[in-house]
């Protein structure tokens, strides 16, 4: 019993060779009456002390500076809805119709901007492809020109082209068309608003159109987000004839003006619109909703990617860096996801025809997992995007390594983690 005693009592007596965190209080206190561990105890609270002080001061000063950035911001936008109350909403300066092609029921109002007037081949590819699914496509530039080449090209395929000032961005310029052309008519039966953000169509895009059932909602959009608030994302927007009839559509487009703030526009009128819509009775869904893409099986294979712990300069490893990404936003509530960028490859498995030209082009989101565009676009879509890689590549140039993220390291493929024959 005295030798038990007496290892007790050499064991109390060692120095604390542990963070006082992993003891409780007051065997903390029974040590630091000790006076060998009175040192180490106090530096430990006072570091521990240092380090909640710098915590909450970090937390307290990040609260401060995104209220003045945020009061910044309104007085930046004040100003800027000043300036467009006093602008012409009206900013057309070149309008065409066409004596072949009158706009039918169904009308695009295809929104384009190049610095140099120029009408790539890819949007050229997308308005053919709008265009023979039946689609009136009057063609509206925020581009002030048009390369003559490129205007005797859509004479061909569009029934009504306007040109005009870069003065209020795509809301701006959909607000001019839809006063230019009288629209709706009375013929009218759904307007789609759409622009050049994305590249595509591939695959079957007739398939995609049938989906637009406007008996079940009267405003579709490819693809939502919770950014900010709810919204459905503004590249491609089909409205139905109940929408654009209703006052909520009328109120809508009166309060937008060509104001020069981009992020007054992305408020007011991306994420304004469908809240405005939908508080005036219409009815707003995505065809691709998150709660799809992101079902059970998703999160499985995404958890089980993660669970691989591939090397970081693998594809493997990005792959799984981006699966990481996702879980965390989802675990978050799915808040700060932009659908079109962070899932731009559940988006294509699920049957949706395009790839942000943002993503291709910039990757200011830096998604880890973009080199494998090509290899999904040609797998899920039965389409060869070989021209629009190459024109890519010519584009950025010694850029494209770090936009698409390819990775330096080499890695055998491990099939089963990017199958895709289960979401195609």
């Amino acid at each position: 019993m005295d030798e038990g005693r007496k290892a007790v009592a050499e064991r109390d007596d060692r120095p604390i060779e542990t963070s006082w965190r992993s003891i409780t209080p007051a065997e903390a206190w029974r040590r630091f009456q000790h006076s060998e561990n009175r040192g180490l105890v106090l530096r430990n609270v006072f570091f521990h002390v240092l380090r909640v002080l710098y915590n909450r001061a970090r937390w307290v000063v990040g609260i401060l500076l995104r209220q003045l950035r945020e009061v910044r911001l309104q007085i930046t936008m004040a100003g800027a809805v000043v300036i467009g109350r006093l602008r012409d909403p009206h900013q057309v300066i070149e309008h065409w119709t066409s004596p072949d092609h009158p706009l039918g029921p169904r009308v695009v109002l295809f929104v384009h901007f190049d610095a140099a007037g120029r009408v790539i081949p890819t949007t050229r590819s997308f308005i053919t492809r709008l265009a023979e699914t039946g689609l009136s496509v009057a063609f509206v530039t925020n581009s002030e020109r048009i390369e003559p080449e490129a205007k005797e090209f859509l004479k061909g395929v569009c029934g009504e082209i306007l040109i005009r000032r870069n003065i209020g961005y795509d809301f701006g310029a959909w607000r001019d068309a839809l006063d230019t052309l009288a629209l709706p008519r009375a013929e009218t039966e759904a307007i789609f608003l759409v622009n050049d953000s994305v590249y595509g169509p591939f695959g079957d895009f007739a398939s995609v159109l049938s989906g637009l059932d406007f008996e079940r909602a009267e405003i579709w959009g490819l693809t939502e987000s919770w950014q900010h608030r709810y919204h459905l994302q503004s590249f491609f927007l089909a409205c139905g004839e109940d929408a654009i009839r209703s006052d909520a559509w009328q109120r809508f487009w009166r309060s937008v003006r060509p104001v020069p703030s981009k992020e007054w526009i992305i408020r007011h009128c991306e994420i304004g619109f469908t809240r405005s819509l939908q508080k005036g009775g219409v009815i707003c869904a995505a065809l691709f909703p998150q709660s799809a893409l992101l079902d059970a099986p998703e999160i499985a294979r995404l958890e089980a990617l993660v669970a691989t712990n591939p090397p970081r300069n693998s594809k493997a490893g990005a792959r799984a860096l981006h699966a990481r990404r996702l879980l965390r936003s989802i675990r978050r509530g799915r808040q700060d996801l932009n659908p079109s960028i962070d899932l731009w490859r559940q988006l294509l498995w699920a049957g949706y025809p395009f790839v942000k030209r943002e993503l291709l082009r910039k990757n200011p989101s830096r998604i880890s997992d973009v080199f494998d565009w090509e290899q999904v676009v040609t797998e899920t879509k039965m389409s060869d995007p070989q021209a629009l890689a190459d024109e890519l590549r010519v584009a950025l140039g010694p850029k494209l390594q770090s936009v698409w993220n390819v990775p330096d390291g080499d890695e055998k493929e491990d099939l089963d983690l990017i199958e895709t024959s289960n979401h195609s």
